[in-house]
């Protein structure tokens, strides 16, 4: 029990470290760990486990700029009246809204720009008469005429409108490119937002593209440690402006938002942003850093995706084109050249323009649930909330008390299955959340304290068991039967070391005049005899199921009913004591035909209360039993030689075993004891007697009787009888000289033994 209490402060202590490295981290929330890791592929996992199931809104269409759409339309980057084409031919379609994963920062290619400003290089570099001269002006007025109709920017600049959406980036390079749009949401110095992102350069469209005043939104994703993109960054900051991005202004202008806000609430006395609201229409719930968890639907291709060059070329299977109808359309680029390729929960080289689709699908879902399912409780958006460090503390202190308190002690199954049953408790618990509210919770540190708790114990466990083990086996082996130590050891808990009270049966035997015969012996003689003797005498306890306690000399102890329960402890006694005879009766004629003197046995049981343990000293312990019950199997084994009998019971051994049958010896006390006792001579199982010798133990036990009454010259007569029927028992001759001298007006039938 010290033990395991011992085991359980220890596990109560791995939780207070858990709850102590839950604070720690909860207060460094980007602070990079293993558990993190954990946490993070834990997140994933539960994405290809049960993948977002959305209900139909309005559709997200991907025009994919892919190899095939370069190899048939050149390489990137393209002439800008071909983008211009391409928002025509999606306009033509009945696309609602188009947005660009993709920046224009840069100035377009002019052919006819590009032949006057070569011609201007050859005639400064060379001289030429007056009539090529006017050939040449007449060329470059030509090139002037045609040269606003060869403008790709131009042409793209008057193709953008209010249904258009121009990318744009936020970096730290050092080095702005482009004109940047007005911000959204314009912030005084003193809202800091600390946990907003922040970025000090951008990388934006060509201003002429911002003369049309089309929306605009960046297209960053920032990945997590491990370089996986699990949240999309809705809002930005960038000096006194908080824009948004690509997603949420295509979501916005999809659901005809007028403005967007960001919801705040108080957290350490700084402003935490906890939602962006989308005018009146949806607020989508964002961390501090204002990033949504992307619900991914799957693997690339999850949307419907045409790619761009069927659209160009009007060559699109036939219904191919049918999705853009109504739709939101994204275009963005797959090709490998064009380094557009994410890391995501389901896949690496996951296009990024799928990253924003799945954003946007999952706020205009989110909006068509709201208003044609309100009572669905199941959000969309996958949420961090705000109550999950008090759902790890719950799970931590629940499930890690638990552990730490019921685990010790039991067998190493129990501990395996309790351990891993309490982490299939966890995640099932967490799978739940997870599916039915879309709460993304971290799971890392309830496994590691769960695990490190059971893993505690089970070491423990197998290390106390293996030591438990070898400590039965060092203590019982040569004591115990084979089959004793053998279940023992299959289950250590069945058996109790420590010291403890129960009832047993103890026999001591000893060989009658032994220093007598051992001197007659040579040494060598007379260990090989005694080795033959004690193994004969262990075999016979052996197998009637006793414990050998000690070996004295000639000596033998044993008991029964400890280290094992054995609820017919005393018949096993006397059943063994029997065979101890028998047995000792094969070796004695065996010693006569070697010529060894013959040896007899006295052996003399006691059945009551013990105290059995392992008990000793530091030097030197043993499994033993000790008490006033031991002591008179000890005087009763003695009493054999003066009453010249084999084996003497007590009366608490004579009625524990009803089915034997007994020839009562006398009346007496004992040195060390004040309380008479009745002895008797266990004789075999009493369904065994003919009908004679039962009707001599018949008359044997009437002659006891009345002698004890004090009926002494009956008592002569019936023994003087009994003597006839067995002339050789010397207890007979003991009574008679009893009767001749007792006197009988101070008669006590009880015979006080003064020698032990």
């Amino acid at each position: 029990m010290y033990h395991r209490w011992r085991f359980r402060v220890v596990g109560l202590v791995l939780v207070c470290l858990a709850l102590g490295t839950h604070f720690w981290v909860s207060s460094a929330p980007h602070h990079s760990s293993g558990l993190s890791r954990v946490n993070a592929l834990w997140y994933d996992l539960r994405f290809q486990l049960l993948p977002p199931q959305r209900s139909p809104a309005m559709p997200v269409v991907i025009v994919d700029i892919d190899e095939f759409t370069q190899l048939r339309e050149g390489r990137w980057p393209w002439d800008r009246s071909k983008i211009a084409a391409l928002i025509d031919a999606l306009r033509a379609q009945g696309s609602a809204l188009i947005g660009f994963d993709m920046v224009f920062s840069e100035a377009g290619h002019n052919a006819a720009e590009a032949i006057l400003e070569q011609m201007h290089q050859h005639s400064e570099a060379s001289s030429v008469d007056d009539q090529s001269s006017l050939s040449t002006d007449q060329l470059k007025a030509q090139l002037q005429q045609l040269a606003p109709a060869l403008d790709g920017d131009r042409i793209l600049a008057e193709q953008l409108g209010a249904d258009t959406v121009l990318g744009f980036f936020f970096h730290n390079d050092g080095f702005n490119a482009g004109a940047l749009p007005p911000a959204p949401i314009q912030v005084s110095s003193d809202e800091d937002f600390p946990g907003l992102i922040q970025m000090e350069n951008y990388t934006a469209n060509r201003d002429m593209f911002n003369h049309m005043f089309p929306p605009n939104g960046f297209v960053v994703t920032v990945p997590d440690g491990d370089g996986i993109v699990r949240r999309l960054p809705l809002v930005m900051k960038h000096k006194e402006g908080i824009f948004s991005g690509l997603s949420l202004e295509l979501s916005r202008l999809a659901l005809e938002a007028p403005w967007i806000r960001l919801k705040t609430e108080q957290a350490n006395q700084t402003e935490v942003i906890t939602a962006i609201q989308l005018g009146q229409a949806l607020e989508i719930p964002v961390d501090p850093q204002g990033q949504m968890l992307v619900p991914y639907r799957g693997y690339s291709g999850s949307f419907p995706t045409l790619s761009a060059t069927r659209l160009l070329q009007g060559d699109a299977e036939e219904g191919a084109l049918d999705v853009l109808e109504g739709a939101v359309v994204l275009i963005g680029t797959s090709a490998l050249g064009l380094a557009d390729l994410r890391t995501t929960p389901f896949q690496t080289s996951f296009p990024g323009v799928e990253v924003h689709a799945n954003a946007v699908d999952t706020i205009l879902n989110a909006y068509w649930q709201q208003s044609n399912a309100p009572d669905d409780a199941r959000s969309p958006f996958y949420v961090e909330p705000d109550w999950s460090d008090g759902a790890v503390i719950a799970q931590l202190v629940f499930f890690g008390v638990l552990l730490a308190i019921w685990l010790p002690g039991r067998s190493l199954w129990v501990m395996l299955l309790g351990t891993l049953g309490s982490v299939a408790l966890v995640l099932i618990l967490n799978l739940g959340l997870w599916a039915v509210g879309h709460y993304a919770l971290p799971i890392a540190l309830i496994l590691l304290c769960l695990i490190s708790i059971g893993g505690f114990n089970l070491i423990t466990g197998y290390w106390s068991t293996a030591r438990q083990r070898q400590h039965i086996q060092n203590l019982f082996g040569e004591y115990v039967p084979a089959a004793h130590v053998a279940h023992m050891i299959a289950h250590p808990n069945s058996v109790h070391l420590e010291g403890t009270q129960k009832e047993m049966t103890v026999l001591f035997a000893d060989i009658r005049d032994f220093t007598a015969i051992s001197e007659g012996l040579a040494p060598n003689e007379l260990r090989l005899a005694l080795n033959r003797y004690l193994s004969a005498i262990t075999e016979v306890i052996f197998a009637h199921q006793g414990t050998i306690d000690k070996y004295v000399g000639d000596l033998v102890m044993a008991f029964w009913n400890a280290p094992l329960d054995d609820d017919q402890h005393a018949p096993h006694a006397v059943q063994a004591a029997l065979a101890m005879q028998a047995r000792a009766e094969q070796l004695r004629d065996d010693f006569r035909q070697q010529g060894l003197p013959e040896f007899h046995v006295g052996i003399g049981l006691n059945t009551g209360p013990m105290n059995v343990g392992d008990m000793g000293s530091r030097y030197r312990r043993a499994y033993t039993v000790l008490g006033d019950a031991v002591n008179l199997a000890a005087r009763l084994e003695s009493l054999t030689g003066y009453y010249g009998i084999p084996i003497l019971v007590s009366d608490t051994t004579r009625a524990a075993t009803p089915d034997m049958s007994y020839r009562t010896v006398d009346w007496v006390r004992v040195k060390g004891r004040r309380a008479p006792l009745i002895i008797s001579q266990p004789l075999g199982d009493r369904t065994a007697h003919s009908a004679q010798k039962a009707e001599i133990l018949a008359l044997h036990e009437q002659a006891c009787a009345t002698y004890q009454k004090g009926d002494l010259e009956q008592a002569q007569a019936l023994f003087h009888q009994l003597k006839q029927h067995w002339p050789a028992d010397p207890l007979y001759d003991l009574y008679l000289q009893r009767i001749e001298a007792a006197e009988p007006t101070h008669w006590d039938p009880v015979f006080t033994h003064d020698n032990k």
